[in-house]
């Protein structure tokens, strides 16, 4: 068998759709002219991620239709796994087709891949519940953070070694100043390897302490000096997390750390900034300065 064509059909038999594709991500969303939606093929791995940048664009024809009637052709390697299959939608109102899609197979079995090639999801926009707090502070206090975590909160510590790399280290090989050098991830869980990937706290029980954005909302007299920079940290982590295209919740020990953590952040900091902020006072009093003599911008 070298090739084969599938119209796909909604569990409740409709077959014409709204269509949502991400071609770069080769990941999809059917909604049947009944509200059913249906991930196409195994966008399910991957949904969670993509929404991060948003929902994908409804695909519209020329003529302004919004309606589609989808095909896909399979196509096989030796041996009966799909090698790649092309997406093709037909606008129901002016037969128009649109451009293709190919999706490229690299994995066995995909048996799943011919027989359900619509998998059904209730709440497609749903994402993944995460936390994050922002604190402008000085090296000292991302020092006492990481102190308090590790010796109260009894968290083990890994740093950043290389870009999306990180280590298991201890308190003592942290670089604290003059600013903190690295990402730090912690967590309360014995075992725990950091997984590879830009964001592992999105994917895994740790608690991110970013390496600060440098902040410069006036520009001092003498262009060299840091008087006017103002240290900015990301705290973050995710109470939800996706495993097997599913949402599942976070580990009841870590969460409960994490809470911790946060907790402390607004006992001992301030939140004047608003909601999810947990600033050194008197930085903040010179971020608040700083705004009236011009425009932040990352540097």
């Amino acid at each position: 068998m070298n090739n084969l064509e599938n119209t796909c059909r909604c569990a409740c038999g409709a077959e014409e759709f709204q269509v949502r594709l991400k071609r770069d991500e080769q990941v999809g969303l059917l909604t049947c002219a009944a509200g059913h939606h249906s991930l196409l093929l195994d966008s399910r791995e991957y949904w969670a991620d993509v929404l991060q940048d948003g929902r994908p664009k409804l695909s519209r024809c020329r003529c302004g239709g919004t309606l589609f009637r989808v095909n896909l052709e399979y196509e096989f390697r030796q041996g009966g796994d799909v090698r790649c299959i092309q997406v093709r939608s037909v606008c129901t109102a002016c037969s128009r087709g649109q451009s293709p899609t190919d999706i490229d197979i690299k994995y066995s079995p995909t048996d799943q891949l011919v027989i359900r090639p619509l998998d059904p999801i209730e709440e497609p926009w749903r994402q993944p519940k995460r936390h994050q707090m922002t604190a402008f502070w000085k090296p000292a206090d991302a020092e006492r953070f990481a102190t308090y975590l590790a010796e109260s909160l009894s968290a083990r510590i890994f740093s950043e070694d290389s870009p999306y790399q990180f280590k298991e280290v201890s308190l003592a090989d942290v670089e604290f100043y003059p600013e903190l050098k690295h990402s730090l991830l912690f967590t309360n869980l014995d075992g725990m390897n950091v997984p590879q990937g830009r964001d592992p706290e999105s994917s895994s029980p740790f608690l991110r302490l970013n390496g600060p954005f440098h902040m410069v909302y006036s520009l001092p007299r003498d262009l060299s000096s840091t008087e006017n920079t103002r240290l900015l940290h990301y705290i973050k982590y995710s109470h939800e997390v996706v495993r097997g295209g599913v949402l599942e919740k976070q580990p009841i020990q870590f969460l409960t750390f994490a809470r911790e953590a946060c907790d402390w952040l607004s006992r001992n900091y301030v939140s004047l900034r608003g909601r999810n902020t947990a600033d050194n006072l008197e930085e903040y009093l010179k971020v608040n300065h700083d705004r009236t003599g011009g425009h932040a911008c990352d540097v």
